[in-house]
């Protein structure tokens, strides 16, 4: 876990009139880190339960904004982080925040994103302050643990590619399509929150447009004096 994330967190808004309490997920994946902190956050009586990543860094009043959304009557609350990594198949900017809405018919539905990568639109802040959603990440993500029960267990699981014997990525947006197809959850997305990814720098929105010529012929090339 970072210092700078504990110190973030540290400095975190407690919301009036709740009792807020921090579990630490332990085990041998991100999988079972999920399932370990959900598991300590039931058996202590939560209500609901907030996802935090452990490299990243919070703005004070996270909460306070996060629970307003979800006493406002948003089932599923997240919000964006800049990516650290280009996701596959998909047309983003550098460190783009990514999150995900799928667009079904009833003529056909989404099966994953190799089949149906044109039902898959990419949300951005400039839509809006909200924004229903269908996928993304678990670095902020507040939901209740009615509708975690709901889930069959486990609630979080590793898949392995069986070509190549490596972990296949999606652990935590498959949870968030699962709250949504199994729970009945509608996801919500609050783009007006800023969450800063920990590297050896902090990573925020602005990074997305600094590299815009990156892959352009001739950069990086430096020229004789």
């Amino acid at each position: 876990m970072f210092t700078r994330t504990a110190d973030s967190l540290l400095n975190l808004s407690r919301p009036s009139g709740v009792d807020v309490r921090f579990f630490r997920g332990s085990g041998w994946c991100s999988a079972r880190h999920h399932q370990d902190l959900c598991d300590k956050a039931v058996a202590w009586g939560a209500d609901a339960i907030l996802i935090l990543g452990p490299d990243q860094v919070y703005e004070e009043d996270l909460l306070e904004r996060l629970l307003a959304r979800y006493t406002g009557g948003c089932e599923v609350v997240a919000a964006m982080i800049p990516a650290r990594m280009m996701v596959p198949g998909q047309k983003m900017a550098p460190f783009q925040p990514m999150a995900w809405r799928i667009r079904e018919t009833e003529a056909r539905k989404y099966r994953d994103p190799q089949r149906d990568a044109d039902l898959i639109e990419v949300v951005t802040p400039e839509m809006g302050d909200l924004q229903e959603i269908d996928v993304i990440g678990s670095g902020v993500l507040l939901f209740s643990v009615d509708a975690l029960k709901r889930l069959k267990r486990p609630w979080f699981f590793e898949q392995i590619r069986a070509q190549d014997y490596q972990r296949a990525p999606g652990m935590d947006s498959t949870f968030v399509w699962r709250l949504k197809k199994e729970a009945g959850q509608k996801v919500w997305l609050d783009t007006t929150i800023k969450v800063k990814h920990l590297h050896v720098f902090e990573i925020d929105e602005s990074f997305q447009s600094r590299f815009a010529d990156m892959g352009a012929k001739g950069d990086g090339v430096a020229s004789a004096a």
